[in-house]
């Protein structure tokens, strides 16, 4: 959508008429929306208490400071300085663009009062005061920079802007837009949710203290290989396999992971290899999978040239896994 911004132009009235329609016309080349108190400037609080609604209204401030500090409220501050302090206690971004030499301004379009000048010294270092200012000469100079200054601090630091009725949706639609988009979040984060339930897949699948049988065989110093069988309780098998599933793994990460807790539990040395049964290793994974342990899906791996299924562990899983991993107190007995 074609957004547009609105910028509230603020000035002393009468000596700075030039420099503002420089700044107006700034905005209005890059396609944007000036506005001030051209026709009502500000002069009484009446008018200011409208002015402070219009800059609600914009989204940046421009101040314009010459060599006038300007008319001045009932405790001696000036409408301008008033604005100000308005758009900046307000959040606005302010671009403040200040005279680069006061001494060259014309006597027409200067303070005569002593005590404005003074005032005007300390607004401009207030205004000053960590903030980055532009220096202008003349208004060609103010126009030239104002387009710089803006087309930075739409890029830098976007505010709401205004668009067009017939580029967006009526409110109803959009209402519907934001209530269904929230429904999809709700619905996402219970499916989440679910997906790492802790509660078993199948309700009357066996608990982890189930025996299974595993077939093994391993080369022998002869030169041929011994084949035996050992039974291990599922919570076991979990314990030997659930480090390679911390994270998604295919069923051969599982299987090498179970050879080598079988080879160290059984002893056997000098380099040689614990061959298993795959399809027994694949059943007591699957059986973790109906146990609600790990949880079971397609992958394909980062170079694509091998898909198939992987397994990973469900924080019930990982859960009874750190359970069953830590070394427990044991309770002393008096002597």
């Amino acid at each position: 959508m074609d957004k547009k911004y609105q910028i509230f132009i603020s000035s002393t009235f009468a000596d700075l008429v030039q420099e503002r329609q420089a700044v107006s016309r700034a905005i209005l080349d890059l396609g944007h929306i000036p506005a001030g108190m051209e026709m009502f400037p500000a002069t009484d609080v009446e008018q200011l208490t409208y002015i402070k609604k219009v800059i609600d209204e914009c989204d940046y401030y421009v101040l314009i400071i010459g060599a006038r500090y300007g008319s001045l409220d009932d405790k001696g501050v000036s409408y301008t300085e008033r604005e100000y302090e308005y758009a900046n206690n307000s959040g606005k971004t302010v671009l403040a663009f200040l005279h680069r030499d006061m001494d060259t301004i014309p006597l027409g379009k200067t303070d005569k009062d002593d005590a404005k000048h003074v005032k005007l010294k300390n607004f401009i270092a207030n205004v000053s005061t960590g903030r980055l200012v532009q220096y202008w000469e003349n208004a060609d100079a103010l126009r030239a920079n104002a387009i710089i200054s803006l087309t930075q601090a739409f890029s830098q630091n976007p505010q709401t802007g205004w668009v067009r009725a017939d580029q967006i949706a009526d409110s109803s639609a959009m209402a519907d837009i934001v209530k269904y988009r929230n429904q999809i979040d709700e619905l996402s984060s219970e499916l989440e949710s679910a997906r790492n339930s802790l509660s078993p897949k199948f309700e009357d699948a066996a608990d982890l203290s189930v025996k299974m049988i595993f077939d093994y065989h391993f080369n022998n110093r002869s030169g041929g290989y011994e084949y035996r069988s050992k039974e291990i309780a599922l919570i076991d098998f979990l314990k030997f396999v659930a480090s390679s599933l911390h994270v998604a793994a295919w069923a051969s990460i599982a299987e090498s992971a179970f050879s080598v807790a079988l080879k160290e539990r059984l002893g056997v040395s000098g380099g040689r290899t614990v061959y298993i049964n795959s399809s027994q290793v694949h059943d007591a994974l699957m059986h973790l999978v109906a146990t609600g342990h790990l949880k079971m899906f397609q992958t394909t791996s980062l170079d694509k040239s091998r898909s198939g299924t992987a397994y990973q562990l469900t924080p019930l899983g990982l859960k009874v896994w750190q359970e069953q991993s830590y070394i427990k107190k044991q309770k002393i007995n008096a002597v």
